[in-house]
């Protein structure tokens, strides 16, 4: 039987298969983006780079080891912003109506128990959250399906079609809520 069990989701694309020491000298040399996805044969589910450390054995890395400039540089690549309303996702046939959670210009997690999208399919989505001046609608791909149930469960989604003026006024929210210190949800 082949070790070949493992499966990397990052820059959009899915690589793989690969067998353990592969996938353990990928970690190790840092081959793996910070914001891709693990998946091992027998698995529910993708799940976060991160956790593949602890499965594979290997010493998490840890942030207290990097300088401010590095954690401020990463917080900057990928601003994302609380946010609290509705969002209706659907692919022509099947949809779900779920509850923003984040959103940044790239995209947006919608908490939703609902598990009817796989891995790389294209949805359209509506979303009317508090903090943004108008609901706004946008073509986004499911990059994750979170399972854990220490996180919200739901859908990851990237956006692959959205207006410059949507992405505008995310960008506005974004940076009101860094200027306040506060990354989670705008005050009432």
């Amino acid at each position: 039987m082949s070790d070949q069990v493992w499966y990397l989701y990052q820059n959009g694309q899915q690589l793989g298969p690969y067998d353990t020491q592969q996938v353990t000298q990928l970690f190790t040399t840092k081959m793996i983006a910070d914001d891709g996805y693990i998946f091992k044969v027998g698995w529910k589910d993708w799940r976060p780079v991160e956790e593949g450390y602890e499965v594979l054995g290997l010493t998490v890395p840890s942030d207290k080891g990097w300088t401010d400039e590095q954690l401020n540089a990463r917080k900057a690549a990928r601003p994302r912003a609380g946010v609290t309303g509705r969002v209706v996702v659907h692919n022509n046939g099947d949809v779900t109506i779920g509850k923003g959670i984040n959103v940044s210009e790239t995209g947006i997690f919608v908490e939703t128990h609902d598990r009817i999208f796989t891995l790389g399919e294209q949805l359209k989505i509506s979303v009317r959250c508090d903090g943004l001046s108008k609901a706004f609608n946008a073509e986004a791909i499911v990059i994750r399906f979170n399972t854990d149930p220490r996180y919200p469960l739901g859908y990851g989604l990237q956006f692959t079609s959205i207006d410059d003026s949507d992405k505008v006024q995310i960008r506005e929210l974004v940076e009101q809520l860094n200027k306040s210190g506060n990354f989670g949800l705008l005050a009432k």
